[in-house]
């Protein structure tokens, strides 16, 4: 299988997780306290990450001038993001929360146009901009179904953090490992997330949690970040936080479909239309997105045989 082939692969694997991990985590914090269940996913997940990385015979080394990096990494990739998303997610619904989270896309290819560190030409925006226009029709924005909630608002903030994380991941990764800078990057966002998660992990009552609630912990601690930001990192490396944020429209649309399944949830005529306007943009901007628009009508108008 070649590299191309895996890093396609591994994309589809790491949207799928966090698919699935954005309806077992709104299901799980109905009964335990988002901040209580964020800082012990938190506290358990950090040693395996570390262990993980010893495993592969990974070195763990923080070298002294990307220590400002490495923090803004760890802000922006789990202890500011995580404060936002969380709380965001349990005061939306999961649909609201993937559309609004698919907005890290755009905004990254904002700060990397902007900061000039990737060339993004136009046929990306075109593909970007057709993709977040079928994730509004496949959540109902036409419909007159949405409803804009502090967690939207929240949520709205985590996806702009993010995109931060993949812009400063980027100049990270040919340095690091991706799992070394998974494990680095949250310890520090551990640190940062527990101030505020403490207090709530001990009020929770958690010989009441369920035996389900229990099990989407251990789901959220070992796949959604252990499992999947080293694969995100290493797609990255090889394709560009530009390019490689643009897979993350799928989630809403997966998300949708797995919830018919999983939450008994129904699937409207708006929805599908949006889910195929969504992919259909995702295709144009892996497709099209080296070129620019005087390219295309280059290319569109240039002779036959030539």
């Amino acid at each position: 299988m070649s590299r191309r082939t895996l890093t396609y692969a591994g994309l589809i694997y790491t949207v799928t997780i966090w698919s699935l991990n954005t309806i077992a985590v709104k299901f799980a914090v109905r009964d335990v306290d988002a901040l209580a269940f964020t800082g012990l996913r938190f506290l358990l997940m950090t040693p395996l990450a570390f262990a993980l990385a010893r495993a592969r015979d990974e070195r763990v080394r923080v070298y002294k001038d990307d220590i400002p990096l490495l923090i803004v990494c760890g802000a922006c990739g789990y202890g500011v993001y995580q404060y936002l998303w969380v709380i965001g997610l349990a005061h939306t619904t999961a649909f609201a929360s993937s559309l609004l989270a698919s907005l890290a896309p755009v905004i990254t290819l904002a700060i990397v146009a902007f900061a000039k560190t990737e060339r993004v030409r136009s046929g990306r925006w075109i593909g970007a901009s057709v993709a977040l226009f079928g994730v509004a029709v496949f959540e109902g924005v036409f419909a007159r179904h949405l409803t804009f909630r502090i967690g939207d608002a929240l949520t709205l903030g985590s996806a702009a953090i993010f995109a931060t994380f993949n812009v400063v991941s980027a100049r990270l990764v040919g340095r690091y490992t991706p799992v070394a800078l998974v494990a680095i990057s949250m310890a520090i966002g551990t640190l940062m997330i527990l101030p505020g998660a403490i207090p709530r992990m001990i009020a929770q009552d958690w010989r009441h949690v369920s035996a389900l609630d229990w099990t989407i912990l251990t789901y959220a601690v070992v796949f959604p970040i252990v499992l999947t930001y080293p694969v995100w990192s290493y797609a990255i490396s090889q394709m560009g936080a530009g390019r490689v944020s643009m897979f993350q429209f799928a989630v809403p649309v997966l998300t949708g479909f797995l919830s018919v399944p999983l939450l008994h949830a129904r699937i409207e005529n708006h929805e599908i239309v949006g889910a195929a306007v969504c992919i259909g943009g995702m295709a144009v901007s892996q497709l099209l997105g080296k070129y620019s628009l005087g390219a295309l009508w280059a290319k569109r108008t240039m002779p036959m045989g030539r």
